[in-house]
């Protein structure tokens, strides 16, 4: 089991007005922990695309969704979002007019940098918490 160095909690509303909020806390806290502009450009992605995800797929169940980002010490950054809704989303195999990019995006951002992503259920609300592990430091190809 891998230990926290440093953590960072927020809830967000599940309204896209929001999405930005969550993307500038994101910036701030990981700016703070002096993370390189890569890595703060790189998870700011990924949380407003999955904060975006819990506004048209998850706030009819979940008002507000909870992020947290995290550094674990083997070196890895932890972004998470969970929300209370049960539905287990699905990155498309292609992006379509209607929608698919979000997740599509975020997978290829995880795998270019050989990290890991998981979708966990949130037993408290029912819902689910999807957990992205990036590592911090360089992988070799």
């Amino acid at each position: 089991m891998s230990s926290t160095v440093m953590r960072h909690d927020f809830q967000v509303i599940s309204e896209a007005e929001y999405v930005p909020m969550a993307r500038r806390e994101t910036a701030k806290v990981l700016a703070a922990w002096g993370m390189s502009e890569e890595v703060v450009g790189t998870a700011c992605l990924i949380i407003s695309e999955l904060v975006t995800n819990v506004v048209q797929h998850a706030a009819v169940l979940s008002p507000t969704a909870a992020v947290t980002l995290a550094v674990e010490e083997q070196a890895a950054l932890v972004l998470a979002v969970a929300d209370a809704h049960p539905l287990k989303p699905k990155p498309l195999p292609a992006v379509h007019d209607l929608g698919g990019r979000g997740l599509f995006l975020v997978d290829a951002l995880v795998r270019e940098v050989h990290g890991r992503a998981e979708v966990l259920p949130e037993t408290a609300t029912g819902g689910k918490r999807i957990v992205i592990r990036l590592p911090l430091a360089p992988v070799a190809a």
